[in-house]
């Protein structure tokens, strides 16, 4: 009987650190995985900044190809 309780213990250490070492890799996985979080956060306001500035860009292009279109029509009917 006592070479069954020896080795139940035996048993339940080994599985004890199974489940440690399961836990180790679990948080370092969680902590891996919210770096990640923390750098995609900050590319897509980065992204973000980008695509404002793209986009004020554009409207000002957009802008100034209108006006250039307004002084040639301006000189061709002032000629």
């Amino acid at each position: 009987m006592e070479k069954s309780l020896v080795s139940q213990i035996t048993e339940l250490q080994r599985e004890l650190e199974n489940a440690e070492q399961a836990y180790r890799q679990a948080d370092d996985d969680w902590r891996a995985t919210d770096v990640q979080y923390v750098q995609l956060k900050r590319l897509r306001e980065q992204l973000d900044v980008h695509k404002r500035d793209l986009a004020h860009e554009i409207e000002w292009r957009v802008r100034e190809i209108a006006a250039l279109e307004e002084a040639i029509k301006y000189e061709r009917t002032s000629a």
